[in-house]
């Protein structure tokens, strides 16, 4: 039986590899960075829509509540009134 030989194993190329791999992933990185800063300016611009939305509702609500106040009869004023402890006779 005649022995087997080994081949002598291969280092692989470091220098050309990790240049071509560097490349490629700079570029990676590149547009990830982009799309990265594009989404959060994204979410910067929803968070500030929503607390402005907020603002508005609250300010609605706010003239809606004026506007109730407003519009009350006598005798819903005189029962608030007679609820508070502020009656003649209370």
């Amino acid at each position: 039986m005649a022995k087997k030989q080994r081949k002598p194993q291969r280092q692989p190329e470091t220098t050309t590899a990790t240049d071509a791999k560097s490349g490629l992933n700079s570029l990676k990185d590149m547009l990830n960075a982009d799309a990265l800063g594009a989404l959060k300016q994204l979410e910067k611009d929803m968070k500030t829509e929503g607390e402005r939305k907020e603002k508005e509702a609250a300010e609605q609500k706010r003239r809606e509540q004026e506007e109730r106040e407003r519009n009350k009869s006598f005798a819903e004023l005189l029962n608030d009134y007679e609820k508070k402890g502020g009656g003649k006779y209370s």
